[in-house]
């Protein structure tokens, strides 16, 4: 069989909540050989298998292979700071490197970069619907248990505005492709010395808001 032919743009997406209201959303446009959702002319969308960079690497190597070249996450991400409250848009605009998968790609840095073009257009769509969001580093890493007070602290005080498991290594997998990614998170939760406050269920309008404006920002 030829390979599929999935579009030159594809959104990220996390956790199985989204099979449901991928499948009602985009009723009938599952390309099921690819997994990808059609969203509109040269835009898909599909669920990547886990949380964590080596799931996301797979997914991006598989679909720059495939003639992908351009990937936005769209994704939960936990809180550091007090003022981000769940369901506040965050645009990622730097990723600490605290994972695994992204040295196999690039040499030791502190952080990763989205596209920057990419980025910026995701803040563009932002502006004109006139949705508050902010934008800033987030903190990739892997091991979600290990997440020490210590390193809230430092982080918060270097201004690292949110914690998730990808970031870091999608932008690094697609710059070492030659490909442009770039990502846009909700807060779900809260993290700081007392503990962590989860609030996902506050933070599903507003995922939701998130992949139209995603893939929004791709079809321009």
């Amino acid at each position: 069989m030829a390979p599929p032919r999935p579009p030159r743009s594809i959104v990220l997406c996390y956790g199985g909540r989204w099979k449901r209201y991928l499948d009602r959303r985009f009723r009938g446009r599952l390309d099921v050989r690819s997994g990808i959702y059609l969203a509109g002319p040269g835009v898909g969308v599909t669920l990547v298998a886990g949380p964590g960079a080596p799931h996301s690497a797979v997914v991006v190597e598989e679909l720059a292979a495939l003639g992908v070249r351009r990937f936005v996450i769209v994704g939960l991400a936990g809180s550091l700071q007090p003022r981000l409250r769940a369901g506040e848009i965050v645009v990622c605009e730097k990723a600490l490197r605290d994972e695994g998968t992204s040295y196999h790609y690039a040499p030791p840095s502190r952080f990763a970069y989205p596209d920057a073009k990419l980025a910026s257009a995701l803040r563009r769509v932002l502006e004109r619907s006139g949705i508050p969001y902010d934008s800033g580093a987030s903190w990739t890493i892997d091991a979600i248990y290990r997440e020490t007070v210590a390193e809230v602290r430092r982080y918060r005080a270097r201004g690292i505005l949110t914690v998730e498991m990808e970031a870091s290594a999608v932008f690094t997998v697609a710059r070492a492709l030659g490909r442009a990614a770039a990502a846009l998170f909700v807060i779900s939760d809260h993290l700081d010395e007392r503990g962590w406050e989860p609030k996902f269920h506050d933070a599903r309008p507003s995922l939701r808001r998130a992949l139209d404006l995603a893939v929004e920002a791709l079809r321009r």
